[in-house]
Formats: structure tokens, sequence, C-alpha cells
């Protein structure tokens, strides 16, 4: 068989094959260029992230401090004020005073309630009285004032105890205007009362 001598390539075809290799290394180029600045971009934004995140910690640890610190001067007066509460102590400790503190025990107490019996027994009889029949009575009223001693009240406190209570029956029955009345229209009797209660009343 005859041999078809070899042909080689053209000019043409070989200018074609440069283009196309330079468009290839072209577009690696513009593949290579795009993908750095796609790279830069992804790192720029989690730099970004990452920096967000740790502003975010930093101001919830900041504001978890000042709550704390405010808290705590809140809390430091309570402590001290459960410290002098386990102080102090109780108010069943503190004894109030009572009548047998005072020196009036129940005989005491009875002999006054006796006394006031028997003024307001003189007194509500001298209410009912008129002109010479309370006479009398007045003197009955000093009698009985004179006696408050001799009753059983020993030591002044008990005796002006007793005083005060006979005054107070006095009153009771509004002898006081009976006695100024009374001492207008110059009644002895009536003038001695008034000597011994008026004092003790207006002291009181």
């Amino acid at each position: 068989l005859p041999i078809s001598p070899l042909r080689h390539p053209t000019s043409s075809s070989m200018s074609v094959a440069k283009a196309l290799a330079a468009a290839c290394g072209v577009i690696a180029l513009l593949l290579l260029i795009a993908y750095c600045a796609l790279a830069s971009q992804f790192s720029q934004r989690k730099k970004g992230k990452k920096g967000k995140k740790s502003q975010a910690d930093d101001s919830a640890q900041q504001s978890s401090t000042s709550a704390s610190t405010a808290k705590s001067p809140a809390t430091a007066p309570s402590e001290a004020t459960q410290r002098r509460r386990v102080a102090a102590p109780p108010a069943a400790a503190v004894k109030t005073p009572t009548a047998a503190s005072l020196g009036r025990g129940p005989d005491i107490l009875e002999k006054e309630a006796e006394l006031k019996r028997d003024a307001l027994h003189i007194f509500r009889k001298l209410q009912a009285a008129k002109g010479e029949e309370k006479t009398p009575l007045w003197k009955e009223a000093v009698k009985l004032f004179d006696s408050i001693e001799s009753r059983g009240f020993v030591g002044m406190s008990a005796l002006t105890s007793a005083r005060i209570v006979y005054c107070n029956a006095v009153m009771e029955c509004d002898g006081l205007d009976d006695l100024r009345s009374s001492h207008d229209c110059q009644d002895s009797a009536a003038k001695a009362l008034v000597e011994r209660i008026v004092p003790i009343i207006y002291s009181t």
C-alpha cells in the first residue's frame, strides 16, 4: 500500500490552541481571584461574629457584676438587723410594774376597796341630804378620812394611795361641789374636810 506522508500542523491551528490555552488561563485566574475574595469575606464575617459574641459576653458579665454589687448593700443591713434581733433581749424578759411590785399586795387592795365603799356610802347620803342634815355626815366623812392610817395603811406610799382612793370616791359622787357650798355656808365640818382633801385632789 502506498504510505501517505505526515501533515504538519498549520499556523492557524496553532493559533487557535494558543487562544484556547490563554482563555483557560484567564478563566482559572478569575476563579482563583473569586475564591480568594470569597474566603476573605467569609473570614471577616466569622471574625465579626466572634467580636459581637465576645462583646455580648463582656456586657453580660458586667451586668451580672453590677447586679451582685447592687444586691450586696441590701443584704448587708438585713444580716446586721438579724444579728441585732438575736442579740436583743426578748420582750417577755421586760417586767411590767404590778400592784405587788409597787407595795400594794392583795391585802392593801382589799382595804382600799373597803375604804372606797365606806366613803361612797357617806357621800351618797350627802347627795340626798339637805340643809342641817349634812352637818353630821360631814363630820362622819372627816372621821373616816382621819381613820385611814389606823385602817392598816402602813407607809407613806400606802397611805397616800388610800387617801387618793378616798378623794376619788368624793369626786365620783360630786361631793366637791357640796363641800364648796357648805364651805361658803361656814360649816366647820365641811371646812375641815376641804382642808384635808383639796390639796390631795389638786396635787394629783
